[in-house]
């Protein structure tokens, strides 16, 4: 139904209402100026499901309002479509209402027509533009994420197919972002609005179940609130409590992640108790405690390893009366504002004090980092969302600082989030005090140390080992500038090859050809194009195949290799290729060229994502050694290990890494990484050890 004169003229005025709960007379003054200058400008405007157009920016105010921001924040909103869709300059908005609020506009206004639903190039360009203009004030972002929650509340206007892309693209970017910067109930009502259009049948499911489950515990939920009140006023804490019920979307995402049907959810009803500090948060978590059995393993404190987005909490899940499974939220009155209001808290009308300036700031300079560093707006993108989507690790630095990295994260990530200094010389570290490799994976709780040396210096290798994109962009940007020889000599090294094949030596090749290739193929001279191939950004084959075209017309898809140190080559850890294996190798970007064993499991998927590869003919020297992963199942008793160990000693061959496995009945599993030179003397290994007593077998992965 349109919204007639009346009913916006309603919307007006209780948002001047709410404004004049926290807002002075002057403040609100200056917003009802705001809304007669957009009513007007909005004149003759309707959205698509027929209301007045000024209807959308009242009611993205009045989001802003219900988290109390200030009123440059209000009349930003109210303004925000002003430049983009009607006559209203940025100057006029300037002249009336300052340069904050015109800024602010403008940068909304900048936002609006960017589309995340279009190619995946154009895609990440504008997010590009998002993130540049959150850089800038912050602001911008807080009214676009209340812009899109009123378009979502509002989707039913749009056809089902604007419908799904809308929700898609709200779910992928904008809830995420929300949830990142904090602002938990916009992000809450976000993911629950998207899951309502994407998924309508398991919404209204799920919806059902939640109103009949809550309608047969309601007494024993008001029984829960009051035994906690009761109990924390006995102990003479100062405590609010409130009950809540989990939304649709939360509760399906932990059924879909954790593969649980609905009635094996434990924590479908929580509270949250607010107390006056973080001493009293402890202590009513203690007492809460002694009320009600906690489940093992299921309490998580989020005050001593706060969120990236600043979130403190103690988090507990309990067995309250009648076997009800409840989920408690314990906070101080501080923490409970930072969890309301996130980054929105700085423009909170109340707040004076600058840390919180600084809730997101952590992450936007990351994103900055990141942005700089990166080649492609793809690249940055697809960086970005890991950070977005990431599960956390807490670890902390040898004098007690707190380092959160996503799930899986390694010690060498640790040292990039340290500082990209020490993780580019990072050459040892220990965790707990026991040394361990870069590669380490993290768990949370422990205390990491990274050790440089001086001579240190990134290597390609080392891109396989990290996740985050802090440490993959600064590792990428430092080998583009500092492997430019490496590079160049690959490149030259694979052409030379691939024209020895043709029974033609590199140095025969006339200039002319090569001019002419250069010019084809936008190089500007032979360390450019070398320095290209070697980046596998032209494939040797076309190279090879313009320099020849005058002689015949093959393809170039063998390669022969005797020598790798030096070289930008490397291999991959998923087969551990050696000489002596059927190897292929792969052409990628900024590693060179790695190689895989021919019967690789990963390689058909490789080869299906990057067209560039060729057969590999490696004739080692045997100079070099390499590291290959072998398993070995033995009986389990004590000294198996030991004399695996002695064996291998007294063959000579070096131990990388040694993983344990405990196996169903009396059997253990060890693997383990040696180095080799060929696959002659891994062979010879696997002999020995295959005749060691109580070893049921040992063979290579």
């Amino acid at each position: 139904m349109a919204t007639n004169f009346f009913q916006i003229q309603s919307q007006a005025t209780f948002l001047y209402g709410v404004l004049g709960d926290y807002l002075s007379q002057e403040e609100v003054k200056l917003v009802k100026k705001a809304y007669k200058i957009a009513d007007k400008a909005h004149s003759g405007q309707f959205r698509k499901s027929g209301e007045a157009y000024i209807s959308h920016p009242l009611s993205v105010a009045l989001i802003l309002a219900d988290l109390k921001l200030d009123y440059l924040c209000i009349v930003a909103a109210i303004l925000h479509d002003c430049i983009e869709d009607t006559s209203v300059t940025k100057d006029e908005v300037r002249n009336q209402f300052g340069d904050q609020v015109a800024h602010i506009v403008e940068g909304v206004s900048k936002l609006t027509n960017l589309e995340f639903t279009s190619s995946s190039q154009k895609q990440a360009q504008n997010f590009q533009k998002l993130i540049l203009a959150m850089s800038k004030d912050m602001r911008v972002m807080i009214i676009k994420l209340a812009d899109r929650l009123h378009n979502m509340r509002t989707i039913d206007s749009m056809t089902e197919e604007k419908k799904i892309l809308k929700a898609k693209e709200t779910s992928e970017l904008h809830a995420p972002i929300a949830r990142r910067l904090g602002l938990h109930s916009i992000g809450v009502e976000l993911d629950d609005l998207c899951f309502k259009t994407l998924h309508p049948r398991k919404h209204l499911v799920i919806e059902r179940k939640i109103k009949k489950q809550y309608g047969n515990q309601r007494k024993t939920i008001s029984l829960i609130k009051s035994e906690i009140e009761s109990r924390l006023k006995f102990e003479q804490i100062n405590a609010t409590v409130e009950g809540r019920q989990k939304e649709p979307s939360s509760i399906y995402n932990k059924m879909k992640i954790k593969s649980r049907k609905f009635s094996e959810v434990l924590d479908m009803h929580a509270f949250r108790v607010v107390v006056e500090n973080t001493n009293a948060c402890y202590q009513a978590l203690g007492h809460i405690h002694s009320l009600y059995k906690p489940i093992p393993l299921k309490f998580k404190d989020y005050i001593s390893a706060p969120k990236p987005n600043g979130y403190q909490s103690l988090h507990t899940v309990l067995i309250g009366p009648r076997k009800m499974f409840i989920e408690v939220q314990i906070r101080s009155q501080e923490m409970d504002f930072i969890s309301e209001y996130g980054i929105a808290a700085h423009w909170h009308y109340k707040n004076k004090d600058e840390p919180s300036k600084k809730l997101a700031r952590n992450w936007m300079g990351s994103l900055l980092d990141i942005q700089q560093n990166t080649d492609t707006s793809i690249d940055f993108l697809e960086s970005t969302k890991s950070d977005l989507f990431s599960d956390e690790v807490f670890v902390f630095t040898p004098g007690g600082k707190i380092i959160q990295l996503p799930l899986r994260a390694t010690v060498l990530d640790f040292a990039y989030a340290v500082h990209t200094n020490i993780g580019k010389k990072a050459q040892k570290a220990t965790i707990n005090g026991n040394e361990v490799e870069l590669s380490t994976r993290l768990k949370s709780g422990q205390t990491v140390e990274i050790i440089t040396g001086r001579f240190v210096k990134p290597k390609p290798s080392w891109l396989d080992i990290v996740v985050t994109s802090k440490a993959k962009t600064a590792i990428k940007a430092h080998l583009k500038d500092n492997s430019k020889v490496e590079l160049a000599r690959l490149g030259k090294l694979l052409i030379a090859d691939a024209l020895k094949f043709q029974n033609i030596k590199i140095n025969d090749v006339p200039l002319d050809k090569w001019n002419k290739c250069f010019k084809e193929l936008n190089c500007v001279d032979f360390e450019d194009l070398y320095i290209r191939v070697g980046l596998s950004e032209i494939f040797v084959a076309v190279v090879v195949n313009k320099l020849l075209q005058d002689i015949n017309n093959e393809t170039i898809n063998t390669l022969s290799i005797e020598r790798t140190k030096g070289m930008a080559i490397n291999f991959a850890q998923c087969c551990y290729p050696i000489p002596g294996d059927e190897v292929t190798g792969v052409l990628t970007s900024i590693r060179g060229l790695v190689l895989h064993r021919t019967n690789c499991s990963q390689l058909g998927h490789i080869k299906e994502k990057n067209a560039q590869w060729m057969e590999v003919d490696w004739k080692s020297d045997g100079s070099e050694q390499f590291e290959v992963a072998i398993s070995c199942l033995v009986e389990n008793r004590s000294g198996r290990l030991a004399a695996i160990a002695n064996t291998l000693a007294n063959l000579g061959v070096n131990i990388e890494n040694i993983e344990q496995q405990q196996r169903p009945g009396s059997d253990r599993l060890f693997y383990i990484t040696l180095v080799v030179s060929n696959i002659i003397e891994l062979n010879s290994v696997l002999d020995k050890l295959n005749k060691l007593p109580h070893l049921i077998s040992a063979g290579r992965l």
